[in-house]
């Protein structure tokens, strides 16, 4: 009898949303999103888009990402109206959106609008999730194209926190 081996394929966050790419909407408004980021989100079938809301830019989330907000909000009480308005807030500025076969997600036009993208869009990876600007309203990196001050605060900043726990041990 042969040996039957199953293979799972996982679409979900497998690795990274990592560097910055510039594309421009096609004639239908649609963007194509990187084919390393596909490859890094598992090949999606399908994305979501929520403003930020605390840049003027658009949020690329992650299913798997969503999917894990969404957990979180299910285990609040059935009668917690905090937790019932705080995913409306949520679910009711969110975009699902479909990817096609070219790896292309077409956004809606009140987002588009809203953070002045009309052609050109830049794609700046954050690990988790992605920002979507558009690339006359980018923010520029303040000592030049490669700024290193941020990604040093950050090692740093993570140096401490491991100190801080070899301490506590």
């Amino acid at each position: 009898m042969a040996e039957t081996i199953e293979r799972t394929v996982h679409k979900g966050l497998n690795r990274g949303l990592v560097d910055t790419f510039r594309h421009s909407l096609d004639e239908r408004k649609r963007l194509t999103i990187p084919s390393e980021w596909r490859d890094a989100l598992g090949d999606p079938d399908y994305v979501y888009i929520l403003p930020s809301a605390t840049e003027n830019c658009l949020e690329l989330i992650p299913v798997e990402l969503m999917e894990r907000m969404v957990e979180q909000y299910q285990q609040a009480d059935l009668f917690d109206d905090e937790a019932d308005a705080d995913q409306r807030a949520i679910a009711s500025i969110s975009q699902m959106l479909k990817v096609d076969k070219a790896g292309r997600i077409r956004i809606g036009d009140d987002f588009l609008a809203h953070v002045g993208i009309k052609n050109d869009v830049t794609m700046i990876g954050g690990m988790r999730k992605a920002t979507l600007w558009a690339s006359e309203n980018r923010p520029e990196p303040k000592g030049g194209k490669l700024d290193l001050t941020a990604y040093r605060a950050v090692v740093e900043k993570r140096k401490l926190l491991a100190k801080a726990r070899r301490v506590q041990s």
